[in-house]
Protein backbone atom coordinates (compact mmCIF):
# COMPACT_ATOMS: atom_id res chain seq x y z
CA UNK A 1 0.00 0.00 0.00
CA UNK A 2 1.32 3.61 -0.93
CA UNK A 3 1.04 6.12 1.84
CA UNK A 4 0.04 9.43 0.31
CA UNK A 5 2.75 12.09 0.87
CA UNK A 6 2.14 14.78 4.00
CA UNK A 7 1.41 18.14 2.86
CA UNK A 8 3.91 20.06 5.54
CA UNK A 9 2.43 23.50 4.44
CA UNK A 10 -0.97 22.01 6.25
CA UNK A 11 0.39 20.31 9.17
CA UNK A 12 0.45 22.71 11.89
CA UNK A 13 4.36 23.35 13.38
CA UNK A 14 6.05 25.86 16.09
CA UNK A 15 9.46 27.33 15.24
CA UNK A 16 11.22 26.45 18.42
CA UNK A 17 13.72 29.34 19.24
CA UNK A 18 13.37 31.87 21.90
CA UNK A 19 12.66 34.69 19.52
CA UNK A 20 9.99 33.43 18.01
CA UNK A 21 8.04 31.89 21.00
CA UNK A 22 8.50 35.62 22.60
CA UNK A 23 6.65 37.21 19.76
CA UNK A 24 3.80 34.93 19.85
CA UNK A 25 3.32 35.12 23.65
CA UNK A 26 2.86 38.35 23.10
CA UNK A 27 0.69 38.72 20.02
CA UNK A 28 -1.32 36.38 22.67
CA UNK A 29 -1.21 38.35 25.07
CA UNK A 30 -2.08 41.51 22.86
CA UNK A 31 -5.31 39.38 21.91
CA UNK A 32 -6.32 38.83 25.30
CA UNK A 33 -6.89 42.62 25.52
CA UNK A 34 -9.16 42.84 23.30
CA UNK A 35 -10.74 45.70 21.63
CA UNK A 36 -9.53 44.83 18.33
CA UNK A 37 -11.24 45.84 14.85
CA UNK A 38 -8.66 44.58 12.14
CA UNK A 39 -6.02 41.38 12.14
CA UNK A 40 -3.03 41.14 9.98
CA UNK A 41 -1.84 37.40 9.59
CA UNK A 42 1.63 37.07 7.70
CA UNK A 43 5.44 36.65 8.13
CA UNK A 44 8.34 38.85 7.92
CA UNK A 45 6.51 41.29 4.92
CA UNK A 46 3.70 41.95 7.63
CA UNK A 47 5.59 42.02 10.71
CA UNK A 48 7.83 44.47 9.53
CA UNK A 49 4.87 46.93 8.46
CA UNK A 50 4.23 48.18 12.45
CA UNK A 51 1.55 48.23 15.21
CA UNK A 52 1.33 46.39 18.37
CA UNK A 53 2.63 44.08 19.78
CA UNK A 54 5.72 45.74 18.89
CA UNK A 55 8.80 43.62 20.50
CA UNK A 56 11.42 45.41 19.75
CA UNK A 57 12.77 44.23 16.43
CA UNK A 58 15.01 46.16 14.49
CA UNK A 59 12.83 46.10 11.15
CA UNK A 60 9.70 46.82 12.51
CA UNK A 61 7.85 49.88 11.76
CA UNK A 62 9.31 49.94 8.07
CA UNK A 63 6.05 51.30 6.86
CA UNK A 64 5.27 53.53 9.67
CA UNK A 65 3.47 56.06 8.10
CA UNK A 66 1.35 54.41 6.30
CA UNK A 67 0.58 52.32 9.07
CA UNK A 68 -0.03 55.27 11.07
CA UNK A 69 -2.45 56.82 8.20
CA UNK A 70 -4.63 52.87 7.65
CA UNK A 71 -4.11 51.41 10.75
CA UNK A 72 -3.26 54.15 13.84
CA UNK A 73 -6.48 53.91 15.65
CA UNK A 74 -4.65 51.14 17.81
CA UNK A 75 -7.40 48.88 16.93
CA UNK A 76 -5.41 46.53 14.33
CA UNK A 77 -3.27 43.49 15.46
CA UNK A 78 -0.41 43.01 13.53
CA UNK A 79 -0.15 38.78 13.68
CA UNK A 80 3.06 38.59 11.87
CA UNK A 81 6.25 36.94 12.41
CA UNK A 82 9.40 37.05 10.30
CA UNK A 83 10.33 33.73 8.38
CA UNK A 84 6.72 31.88 9.24
CA UNK A 85 5.03 29.58 6.70
CA UNK A 86 1.52 28.58 6.72
CA UNK A 87 2.30 25.65 8.81
CA UNK A 88 3.60 27.77 11.57
CA UNK A 89 0.73 30.18 11.28
CA UNK A 90 -1.87 27.18 12.00
CA UNK A 91 -0.10 26.35 15.02
CA UNK A 92 0.14 30.03 16.33
CA UNK A 93 -3.81 30.17 15.52
CA UNK A 94 -4.44 26.82 17.18
CA UNK A 95 -2.29 28.23 20.42
CA UNK A 96 -3.90 31.88 21.45
CA UNK A 97 -2.95 34.34 19.15
CA UNK A 98 -7.01 34.78 18.23
CA UNK A 99 -8.56 34.26 21.70
CA UNK A 100 -10.24 37.08 23.23
CA UNK A 101 -10.85 39.19 20.25
CA UNK A 102 -13.92 39.37 17.72
CA UNK A 103 -12.60 41.53 14.71
CA UNK A 104 -14.03 42.97 11.61
CA UNK A 105 -11.90 41.46 9.84
CA UNK A 106 -8.71 39.30 9.56
CA UNK A 107 -6.44 40.44 6.59
CA UNK A 108 -3.86 37.49 5.43
CA UNK A 109 -0.84 37.54 3.20
CA UNK A 110 1.04 34.35 3.56
CA UNK A 111 3.12 31.22 2.10
CA UNK A 112 6.06 33.39 -0.13
CA UNK A 113 8.36 31.22 2.47
CA UNK A 114 6.91 28.18 1.86
CA UNK A 115 8.10 28.46 -1.79
CA UNK A 116 11.14 26.20 -2.67
CA UNK A 117 9.66 23.69 0.41
CA UNK A 118 6.20 23.14 -1.19
CA UNK A 119 4.43 22.83 -4.41
CA UNK A 120 2.28 25.70 -5.54
CA UNK A 121 -0.81 23.24 -4.59
CA UNK A 122 0.81 22.66 -1.59
CA UNK A 123 1.28 26.06 -0.72
CA UNK A 124 -2.49 27.21 -1.58
CA UNK A 125 -3.88 24.33 0.65
CA UNK A 126 -1.57 25.60 3.48
CA UNK A 127 -2.99 29.44 2.62
CA UNK A 128 -6.50 27.85 2.32
CA UNK A 129 -5.93 26.19 5.95
CA UNK A 130 -4.94 29.32 7.38
CA UNK A 131 -8.04 30.91 6.08
CA UNK A 132 -10.70 27.48 7.32
CA UNK A 133 -8.74 28.19 10.21
CA UNK A 134 -9.81 31.48 10.89
CA UNK A 135 -13.15 31.01 9.92
CA UNK A 136 -13.76 28.24 12.43
CA UNK A 137 -12.54 30.36 15.62
CA UNK A 138 -14.04 34.03 14.26
CA UNK A 139 -17.21 32.87 12.62
CA UNK A 140 -18.44 36.04 12.36
CA UNK A 141 -14.94 38.42 11.08
CA UNK A 142 -14.99 38.93 7.35
CA UNK A 143 -11.81 37.17 5.76
CA UNK A 144 -9.73 39.30 2.88
CA UNK A 145 -7.26 37.14 1.64
CA UNK A 146 -4.35 38.44 -0.36
CA UNK A 147 -2.27 37.13 -3.22
CA UNK A 148 1.18 36.21 -2.10
CA UNK A 149 3.67 39.34 -3.42
CA UNK A 150 5.30 39.29 -6.13
CA UNK A 151 9.05 38.47 -5.51
CA UNK A 152 12.33 37.51 -7.58
CA UNK A 153 12.68 38.40 -11.20
CA UNK A 154 10.06 38.01 -13.70
CA UNK A 155 11.80 35.26 -15.12
CA UNK A 156 12.72 33.38 -12.28
CA UNK A 157 11.04 30.00 -10.65
CA UNK A 158 10.24 31.98 -7.49
CA UNK A 159 8.22 34.11 -9.37
CA UNK A 160 6.52 31.50 -11.28
CA UNK A 161 5.64 29.59 -8.27
CA UNK A 162 4.05 32.29 -6.32
CA UNK A 163 1.80 33.09 -9.51
CA UNK A 164 0.37 29.97 -9.63
CA UNK A 165 -0.12 29.76 -5.84
CA UNK A 166 -2.38 33.05 -6.88
CA UNK A 167 -4.17 31.48 -9.71
CA UNK A 168 -5.10 28.72 -7.70
CA UNK A 169 -6.31 30.95 -4.56
CA UNK A 170 -8.46 32.61 -7.24
CA UNK A 171 -10.35 30.29 -8.19
CA UNK A 172 -10.99 29.27 -4.68
CA UNK A 173 -14.97 29.95 -3.31
CA UNK A 174 -13.90 29.95 0.66
CA UNK A 175 -16.84 31.13 3.46
CA UNK A 176 -16.60 34.92 4.26
CA UNK A 177 -13.10 35.00 2.27
CA UNK A 178 -12.46 37.97 -0.12
CA UNK A 179 -9.74 37.44 -2.38
CA UNK A 180 -7.24 40.58 -3.43
CA UNK A 181 -4.15 40.24 -5.20
CA UNK A 182 -2.71 43.65 -5.34
CA UNK A 183 0.55 42.13 -7.05
CA UNK A 184 0.54 44.27 -10.32
CA UNK A 185 1.17 47.91 -8.05
CA UNK A 186 4.44 46.89 -6.82
CA UNK A 187 6.19 46.07 -10.68
CA UNK A 188 6.75 47.97 -13.41
CA UNK A 189 5.87 47.88 -17.27
CA UNK A 190 8.97 45.01 -18.05
CA UNK A 191 7.06 43.03 -14.45
CA UNK A 192 10.06 43.60 -12.43
CA UNK A 193 10.13 44.78 -8.97
CA UNK A 194 11.87 48.16 -8.48
CA UNK A 195 14.22 49.06 -5.59
CA UNK A 196 12.48 51.77 -4.41
CA UNK A 197 9.35 48.96 -3.84
CA UNK A 198 11.11 46.35 -3.11
CA UNK A 199 15.46 46.08 -2.80
CA UNK A 200 15.86 43.11 -2.68
CA UNK A 201 12.89 41.56 -4.12
CA UNK A 202 10.64 39.97 -1.41
CA UNK A 203 10.61 42.45 1.56
CA UNK A 204 8.75 45.89 0.65
CA UNK A 205 10.19 49.58 2.42
CA UNK A 206 8.23 52.24 2.78
CA UNK A 207 7.45 52.86 -0.53
CA UNK A 208 6.19 49.59 -0.70
CA UNK A 209 4.04 49.38 2.34
CA UNK A 210 2.38 52.35 1.29
CA UNK A 211 1.40 50.91 -2.06
CA UNK A 212 -0.47 47.90 -0.19
CA UNK A 213 -2.03 50.65 2.42
CA UNK A 214 -3.39 52.04 -0.55
CA UNK A 215 -3.82 49.30 -3.25
CA UNK A 216 -6.16 47.23 -0.27
CA UNK A 217 -7.64 50.51 0.89
CA UNK A 218 -10.96 50.13 -0.92
CA UNK A 219 -11.91 46.64 -0.19
CA UNK A 220 -10.60 46.72 3.46
CA UNK A 221 -12.91 49.65 4.04
CA UNK A 222 -15.93 48.39 2.66
CA UNK A 223 -15.07 45.68 5.12
CA UNK A 224 -14.86 47.52 7.29
CA UNK A 225 -17.50 49.66 6.69
CA UNK A 226 -15.73 52.76 7.13
CA UNK A 227 -15.00 55.68 4.50
CA UNK A 228 -12.01 54.63 2.10
CA UNK A 229 -9.10 56.95 3.72
CA UNK A 230 -7.87 57.36 0.35
CA UNK A 231 -9.22 56.50 -3.26
CA UNK A 232 -6.42 57.78 -5.31
CA UNK A 233 -5.13 54.96 -7.72
CA UNK A 234 -1.69 53.48 -6.41
CA UNK A 235 -0.78 52.42 -9.96
CA UNK A 236 -0.15 56.67 -10.67
CA UNK A 237 3.41 57.22 -8.66
CA UNK A 238 2.10 61.35 -8.68
CA UNK A 239 -0.16 60.27 -5.92
CA UNK A 240 1.43 58.06 -4.27
CA UNK A 241 2.92 59.99 -0.68
CA UNK A 242 6.81 59.09 -0.22
CA UNK A 243 9.88 61.21 1.47
CA UNK A 244 12.39 63.05 -0.88
CA UNK A 245 14.19 60.01 -2.37
CA UNK A 246 16.88 61.81 -4.14
CA UNK A 247 20.33 61.70 -3.18
CA UNK A 248 21.60 65.88 -3.62
CA UNK A 249 23.91 67.83 -1.30
CA UNK A 250 21.77 71.11 -1.82
CA UNK A 251 20.28 70.79 1.09
CA UNK A 252 18.68 68.64 3.99
CA UNK A 253 15.56 67.38 2.95
CA UNK A 254 14.44 65.87 6.57
CA UNK A 255 15.75 68.92 8.31
CA UNK A 256 14.05 71.50 6.09
CA UNK A 257 11.04 69.44 6.75
CA UNK A 258 10.73 69.83 10.59
CA UNK A 259 11.99 73.30 10.17
CA UNK A 260 9.32 74.39 8.53
CA UNK A 261 6.68 72.39 10.62
CA UNK A 262 8.19 74.39 13.54
CA UNK A 263 8.63 77.90 11.99
CA UNK A 264 4.97 77.65 10.19
CA UNK A 265 3.25 77.10 14.14
CA UNK A 266 5.40 79.54 15.38
CA UNK A 267 4.94 82.12 12.56
CA UNK A 268 0.80 81.11 11.38
CA UNK A 269 1.19 82.87 7.92
CA UNK A 270 -1.42 84.41 6.15
CA UNK A 271 -0.13 83.31 2.72
CA UNK A 272 1.67 79.90 2.01
CA UNK A 273 3.30 78.42 -1.23
CA UNK A 274 4.04 75.34 -1.79
CA UNK A 275 6.02 73.83 -4.70
CA UNK A 276 9.78 72.84 -5.78
CA UNK A 277 13.13 74.75 -6.41
CA UNK A 278 11.21 77.08 -8.48
CA UNK A 279 9.77 78.26 -5.09
CA UNK A 280 12.27 77.34 -2.74
CA UNK A 281 15.00 79.39 -4.95
CA UNK A 282 12.32 82.54 -4.39
CA UNK A 283 13.32 82.84 -1.13
CA UNK A 284 11.35 84.06 2.30
CA UNK A 285 11.00 82.17 5.04
CA UNK A 286 11.25 79.53 6.67
CA UNK A 287 14.98 78.71 6.04
CA UNK A 288 16.52 77.45 8.31
CA UNK A 289 19.54 74.57 8.78
CA UNK A 290 21.00 72.91 6.02
CA UNK A 291 19.42 74.58 3.63
CA UNK A 292 22.01 75.49 1.27
CA UNK A 293 19.77 76.57 -2.30
CA UNK A 294 20.35 79.55 -3.10
CA UNK A 295 17.41 82.52 -2.75
CA UNK A 296 17.71 84.23 -6.38
CA UNK A 297 14.50 85.93 -5.94
CA UNK A 298 14.61 86.97 -2.39
CA UNK A 299 14.25 90.73 -3.21
CA UNK A 300 11.41 90.42 -5.17
CA UNK A 301 10.18 88.29 -2.50
CA UNK A 302 10.34 90.78 0.39
CA UNK A 303 8.54 93.72 -1.69
CA UNK A 304 5.58 91.25 -2.68
CA UNK A 305 5.11 88.98 -0.09
CA UNK A 306 6.59 89.60 3.04
CA UNK A 307 3.83 91.97 3.58
CA UNK A 308 1.03 89.15 3.10
CA UNK A 309 2.58 87.26 5.77
CA UNK A 310 3.84 84.20 3.91
CA UNK A 311 5.61 81.08 4.18
CA UNK A 312 7.69 79.52 1.61
CA UNK A 313 6.60 75.72 1.84
CA UNK A 314 9.54 75.24 -2.12
CA UNK A 315 11.19 72.00 -1.66
CA UNK A 316 14.12 71.66 -4.29
CA UNK A 317 13.53 68.33 -6.21
CA UNK A 318 10.04 67.78 -4.99
CA UNK A 319 7.52 65.95 -7.25
CA UNK A 320 3.71 66.05 -6.23
CA UNK A 321 4.09 62.88 -4.25
CA UNK A 322 7.02 64.27 -2.37
CA UNK A 323 4.46 67.43 -1.53
CA UNK A 324 1.62 64.81 -0.64
CA UNK A 325 3.78 63.23 2.17
CA UNK A 326 5.10 66.55 3.28
CA UNK A 327 1.31 67.96 3.95
CA UNK A 328 -0.06 64.29 5.38
CA UNK A 329 3.00 64.24 7.66
CA UNK A 330 1.79 67.76 9.43
CA UNK A 331 3.31 70.61 7.37
CA UNK A 332 0.28 72.21 7.44
CA UNK A 333 -1.26 71.49 10.64
CA UNK A 334 -1.83 73.96 13.45
CA UNK A 335 -1.51 76.80 10.98
CA UNK A 336 -5.05 78.96 9.64
CA UNK A 337 -3.66 80.72 6.31
CA UNK A 338 -6.10 82.56 4.09
CA UNK A 339 -4.88 81.18 0.64
CA UNK A 340 -2.63 79.27 -0.96
CA UNK A 341 -0.40 79.27 -3.92
CA UNK A 342 0.59 76.27 -5.64
CA UNK A 343 2.89 75.43 -8.39
CA UNK A 344 4.25 71.76 -8.69
CA UNK A 345 4.77 68.89 -11.52
CA UNK A 346 7.97 70.23 -13.74
CA UNK A 347 9.43 67.14 -11.92
CA UNK A 348 7.59 64.49 -12.44
CA UNK A 349 7.87 65.23 -16.55
CA UNK A 350 9.50 62.00 -17.51
CA UNK A 351 8.05 59.95 -14.68
CA UNK A 352 4.76 60.21 -15.22
CA UNK A 353 2.02 60.96 -18.16
CA UNK A 354 0.19 64.54 -18.32
CA UNK A 355 -3.10 62.91 -17.17
CA UNK A 356 -1.08 61.59 -13.93
CA UNK A 357 0.82 64.46 -13.26
CA UNK A 358 -2.56 66.41 -13.19
CA UNK A 359 -4.23 64.00 -10.69
CA UNK A 360 -1.49 64.71 -8.31
CA UNK A 361 -1.78 68.11 -8.14
CA UNK A 362 -5.73 67.39 -7.79
CA UNK A 363 -4.83 65.48 -4.91
CA UNK A 364 -2.71 68.19 -3.55
CA UNK A 365 -5.36 70.36 -3.50
CA UNK A 366 -7.41 67.86 -2.34
CA UNK A 367 -5.73 67.19 0.48
CA UNK A 368 -4.81 71.16 0.87
CA UNK A 369 -8.42 71.88 1.08
CA UNK A 370 -9.63 68.79 3.71
CA UNK A 371 -7.23 70.36 6.55
CA UNK A 372 -8.06 74.47 5.47
CA UNK A 373 -11.61 74.12 4.04
CA UNK A 374 -12.18 78.06 4.46
CA UNK A 375 -8.81 79.13 2.77
CA UNK A 376 -8.17 79.91 -1.12
CA UNK A 377 -5.98 78.40 -3.39
CA UNK A 378 -4.22 79.94 -6.33
CA UNK A 379 -2.92 77.06 -8.88
CA UNK A 380 0.06 78.47 -11.16
CA UNK A 381 0.56 76.30 -14.45
CA UNK A 382 3.52 74.43 -14.56
CA UNK A 383 6.52 77.07 -16.12
CA UNK A 384 7.56 76.42 -19.48
CA UNK A 385 11.00 75.14 -19.68
CA UNK A 386 13.69 74.25 -22.89
CA UNK A 387 14.87 76.93 -24.12
CA UNK A 388 12.80 76.75 -27.97
CA UNK A 389 9.00 76.36 -28.36
CA UNK A 390 9.05 72.79 -29.98
CA UNK A 391 11.06 71.32 -27.33
CA UNK A 392 9.34 67.87 -26.07
CA UNK A 393 9.39 69.31 -23.01
CA UNK A 394 7.82 72.35 -23.67
CA UNK A 395 5.18 70.76 -25.53
CA UNK A 396 4.82 67.93 -22.49
CA UNK A 397 4.38 71.34 -19.99
CA UNK A 398 1.47 72.20 -22.44
CA UNK A 399 -0.46 68.91 -22.08
CA UNK A 400 -0.40 69.02 -18.28
CA UNK A 401 -1.62 72.00 -18.01
CA UNK A 402 -4.39 71.09 -19.80
CA UNK A 403 -4.74 68.55 -16.99
CA UNK A 404 -4.50 71.17 -14.63
CA UNK A 405 -7.15 73.17 -16.37
CA UNK A 406 -9.76 70.38 -15.51
CA UNK A 407 -9.07 70.92 -11.62
CA UNK A 408 -11.98 72.28 -9.75
CA UNK A 409 -12.45 74.59 -6.53
CA UNK A 410 -9.31 76.77 -7.33
CA UNK A 411 -8.52 79.98 -8.71
CA UNK A 412 -6.12 79.26 -12.14
CA UNK A 413 -3.22 81.59 -13.13
CA UNK A 414 -1.10 81.21 -16.15
CA UNK A 415 2.01 82.91 -15.88
CA UNK A 416 3.92 80.75 -18.49
CA UNK A 417 3.18 83.38 -21.93
CA UNK A 418 4.87 86.27 -19.52
CA UNK A 419 8.54 84.57 -19.59
CA UNK A 420 8.51 84.01 -23.12
CA UNK A 421 9.65 85.56 -26.31
CA UNK A 422 7.42 86.66 -29.27
CA UNK A 423 8.76 83.46 -30.93
CA UNK A 424 7.95 81.21 -28.04
CA UNK A 425 11.39 80.82 -26.38
CA UNK A 426 12.57 81.39 -23.02
CA UNK A 427 14.87 84.31 -22.53
CA UNK A 428 18.12 83.69 -20.51
CA UNK A 429 16.84 87.13 -18.99
CA UNK A 430 14.01 85.69 -17.10
CA UNK A 431 15.07 81.80 -16.89
CA UNK A 432 18.59 81.58 -16.89
CA UNK A 433 19.21 77.69 -17.13
CA UNK A 434 15.27 77.57 -19.34
CA UNK A 435 14.17 76.07 -15.68
CA UNK A 436 14.34 78.11 -13.01
CA UNK A 437 13.81 81.98 -13.01
CA UNK A 438 16.21 84.75 -12.78
CA UNK A 439 15.35 87.56 -10.76
CA UNK A 440 13.55 89.41 -13.15
CA UNK A 441 11.86 86.34 -14.32
CA UNK A 442 10.46 86.07 -10.21
CA UNK A 443 9.91 90.35 -10.41
CA UNK A 444 7.05 89.05 -13.47
CA UNK A 445 5.69 86.21 -11.62
CA UNK A 446 5.35 88.36 -8.11
CA UNK A 447 3.74 91.14 -9.65
CA UNK A 448 0.65 88.55 -11.06
CA UNK A 449 0.52 87.03 -8.37
CA UNK A 450 0.05 89.78 -6.00
CA UNK A 451 -2.61 90.64 -7.85
CA UNK A 452 -3.93 87.61 -8.11
CA UNK A 453 -4.21 87.46 -4.11
CA UNK A 454 -5.31 90.88 -3.88
CA UNK A 455 -8.44 90.42 -6.07
CA UNK A 456 -8.95 86.94 -3.76
CA UNK A 457 -8.59 88.24 -0.61
CA UNK A 458 -9.79 91.54 -1.40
Amino acid sequence: MIMAAVNTATVPAPINNDWWMGRHRAMAQRAQQGNVDLVLIGDSITHAFGGQPDTGDSFHNRGKDTWDLFFGDARTLNLGISGDRTQHVLWRLDNGELDGINPKVVEIMIGTNNVGSNTPEEIAEGVVAVADRVHAKLPNAKILLMGVFPRATVESAQRKAVDDVNAILAKMKLPQVTYLNIGPVFLDKKGEIPDAVMPDKLHPMAYGYRLWGMAMEPTLSKLLGRRPITQNNPMNSAVVPVTHNRDFALYDWDTRHQFVITSLRASNPRVVFIGDSITHRWGGSPMGPGDNTPPTGQAIWDVYFKPWGAANLGFGWDRTENVLWRIEQGELDGIHPEAFVVLIGTNNIGFNTPSEIGDGVRAITESIRSRHPKAKILLLNVLPRSEKADSPDRIAVAHVNRELARISGVEHLDIGSELLQPDGSIASSTMGDFLHPTQDGYRVMARRIDQALKKMLR
